[in-house]
This record gives structure tokens, C-alpha cells and sequence, in this order.
């Protein structure tokens, strides 16, 4: 998938950085579903809610849960898609995002789920293709 910004054409790592993205944010998705239908997660966010004299039902958790993981999902492919028209700013953005990601994904690591290092390794490599000479290079053509 190539495409133009202004006249230039978006190199190979940018592209390979797209695509990444958008593997990122469907595991990401995916990781905060599995989270939210864990038995575990629901339980004790339910007690804790009972506990301070709130309601909140396990469902209700479950959907807004779900609902929130396909938010931050679309925003990562929205800003992908920014990135991928040369807009340096969505390559800031999508950089503190990931950054964060990754150490938000610390836990998953030490307890040696697979998908988090999945998603870790994706997410790091996206990120290097963005600042590659041949993604630099491209972002400066477009600079508006």
C-alpha cells in the first residue's frame, strides 16, 4: 500500500510502520477484551464497587471495558493513517502513545504472556520505522 503525500510517495518502513499500527491496535483490542472477560477482573472490580457502596454490574464493566479497548484501538489507526500522509505531529503522537504502551505492557511481561510480548516487540518496531533516515527523510518533504 503506497501512498502520496503532497508529491512524495510514502517509503517502505513507513508503510511497514502503518501496518504495524494497525497490528498493534488490533492487539491491543484484543488484549483488553480477554482482560475484561476474565473472570478475575470482573469479580473483583464488582466487590470493589460494592464495597464503597457503588453499584456496578459485572456486564456493565464488561461493555465499557470492551467499548473503551476499540476507542483506543480506532485512535491508533486514525493516527496511522495521519502518519502515513506525512504528518509529523500523528508520528509524535503515536510515539508517546507506544512508549506508554510498552510500559504499561511491563506486567504482562514478567507474568510471560505471550501476547504481550507480541504486542511489546510490534509496537517497538513501529516505532523505529517511523525514525529510520528513509522516514525522516519523508517527513521533512512534507512539512507544511
Amino acid at each position: 500500500m503506497a501512498t502520496t503525500a503532497g508529491t512524495k510517495t510514502a517509503p517502505t518502513p513507513i508503510v511497514i510502520s502503518f501496518w504495524l499500527w494497525v497490528v498493534s491496535a488490533v492487539l491491543s483490542v484484543i488484549s483488553g477484551v480477554t482482560a475484561a472477560m476474565s473472570a478475575g477482573t470482573v469479580a473483583e472490580a464488582a466487590a470493589e464497587q460494592s464495597a464503597s457502596g457503588g453499584v456496578l454490574s459485572s456486564s456493565v464493566l464488561l461493555i465499557s471495558t470492551a467499548v473503551g479497548a476499540f476507542i483506543v484501538g480506532a485512535l491508533h489507526v486514525l493516527f496511522a493513517f495521519f502518519m502515513l500522509r506525512g504528518r509529523n505531529w500523528a508520528r509524535i503522537v503515536l510515539t508517546v502513545v507506544g512508549i506508554l504502551s510498552v510500559l504499561g505492557s511491563i506486567t504482562g511481561l514478567i507474568a510471560l504472556n505471550p501476547l504481550s510480548f507480541i504486542f511489546v516487540i510490534v509496537t517497538v518496531v513501529a516505532i523505529v520505522q517511523m525514525y529510520v533516515p528513509a522516514a525522516r527523510e519523508y517527513f521533512a518533504a512534507n512539512k507544511r
